[in-house]
């Protein structure tokens, strides 16, 4: 049976268990997923005979154009360096930007602070004018500015004690407002630095495109550079299925991390008897790394829910089975849009998996199912964290071979002793 007619068998079967119990649906659910499970094996020594027949007919062109491929690939993770620096400066600029509105808006009170001060002294010396005729007060009377009274400072002797403190207001507000003018100067030579600098990384990334551009564009040109990268793409596809089959052994030591984390915190905490503010703040992030604990040990119930799509609009390019590739691809509206997760769940993986294809999440919604979502910049998640249904969980665009508006969208099953990847329309109802 094809990998279309299982899932639409799988759908249909779907349908028709709506109406049966609990028990048999769970029963006639495993058979038809048992059966999904060898498709799968089926596809994996279809997928491994098809890279071993490209090798052989590339005979003496191989070498050669693994080394176009391995030249293509080294732009590609040139490209996703840039990318994050791209991202550090657009984050260090918003930072720059709001220091500089809040040094600003600081200069602005002090200013008014300033001015009103400048009021108060000038009522100061019209009464001391009037109380008194002195040359040294008609002197002092006379200044023009701040700055006038500070330089006389000869004349403060006819103040009143109360009359220097505001004097010496005066200067520290003077002071205050140098070293604040001093730090916007210093914030807008960053920012201007730091936009140059996100200027010459953005065409850097222009360039490394173009340069990748041109590479596919030669290995296209020839069907023996075709088949190459075909080739690499089912390898890739096959080490990413192989680290993700490695995901419990990586849970397990995640969960020993986290357990060393939460005892060396609560044995921190008991040393500041005598400060509480600290004792409780690391007991605070003691408790929170218990409560990622238990997120990544308690079980997963059954999902007594739906599922939703993990795009908005989004459109299928590549079905499950397609060039046997046991994702299925779905177009988004719009480049970078925002991936949902499908049904509620517990974050088991989320990592790069090359500059390639970007960054992949794994979610586990029960002790059978899980779901992965690869071509995604930096994840908004992490190992641990509960997610929600239809909760945002990255934006696509992290890859640089897969096109920025295209979600790889996996399924896999497990029954505590085999796993498999299966197509995730049917069994999503998507």
């Amino acid at each position: 049976m094809t990998a279309r007619l299982l899932a639409a068998s799988l759908a249909c079967l779907l349908v028709g268990l709506l109406a049966v119990a609990p028990a048999q649906v769970d029963s006639q659910l495993r058979e038809e997923l048992e059966r999904q499970a060898s498709e799968y094996q089926t596809l994996l020594e279809e997928r491994q005979a098809e890279i071993a027949r490209i090798e052989e007919a590339l005979g003496d062109t191989r070498g050669e154009l693994e080394a176009r491929i391995a030249e293509r690939d080294r732009v590609s993770a040139r490209i996703a360096e840039l990318a994050a620096e791209e991202r550090a400066l657009e984050a260090r600029i918003a930072e720059l930007e709001a220091e500089r509105a809040d040094t600003q808006a600081r200069i602005e009170t002090e200013q008014e602070d300033l001015a009103r001060l400048e009021g108060r002294i000038q009522t100061l010396l019209v009464s001391l004018h009037r109380q008194r005729q002195g040359r040294s007060v008609t002197a002092l009377a006379g200044a023009d500015s701040l700055h006038d009274v500070r330089v006389k400072n000869r004349y403060l002797s006819i103040l009143s004690q109360q009359h220097v403190a505001l004097v010496q207001e005066v200067n520290a507000r003077l002071s205050s407002l140098r070293d604040l003018r001093a730090d916007l100067e210093q914030q807008l030579a960053e920012l201007s630095a730091s936009r140059e600098e996100l200027a010459a990384t953005r065409s850097a990334q222009e360039d490394a495109r173009a340069e990748l551009e041109s590479i596919i564009a030669q290995l296209n040109q020839s069907e023996e550079g075709q088949q190459a990268q075909r080739a690499e793409l089912m390898a890739a596809q096959q080490r990413l299925e192989a680290e993700l089959a490695r995901t419990e052994e990586r849970l397990q030591a995640e969960i020993q991390r986290l357990r060393e984390e939460e005892a060396r915190l609560r044995e921190e905490a008991e040393a500041f008897v005598n400060d509480r503010q600290q004792r409780e703040a690391l007991e605070a992030e003691a408790d929170r790394t218990a409560e990622r604990i238990r997120a990544l040990t308690s079980p997963q119930e059954p999902n007594p829910s739906g599922f939703v799509g993990p795009l908005d609009g989004g459109t299928l390019v590549s079905e499950y089975g397609d060039g046997n590739n046991s994702f299925v691809a779905i177009r988004a509206e719009e480049e970078g849009a925002p991936v949902y997760v499908v049904q509620g769940g517990v974050v088991t993986a989320a990592q790069s998996i090359g500059a390639n294809d970007g960054f992949m999440v794994a979610v586990r919604h029960d002790e059978a199912l899980t779901t992965v979502y690869t071509n995604l910049t930096d994840p908004e998640v992490q190992v641990g964290d509960r997610v929600q249904r239809g909760q945002v969980i990255g934006y696509l665009g992290g890859g640089t071979l897969p096109p920025p508006d295209v979600l790889r969208l996996y399924a896999r099953l497990s029954d505590g002793t085999r796993e498999a990847f299966v197509d995730p329309l049917p069994l999503l109802g998507l």
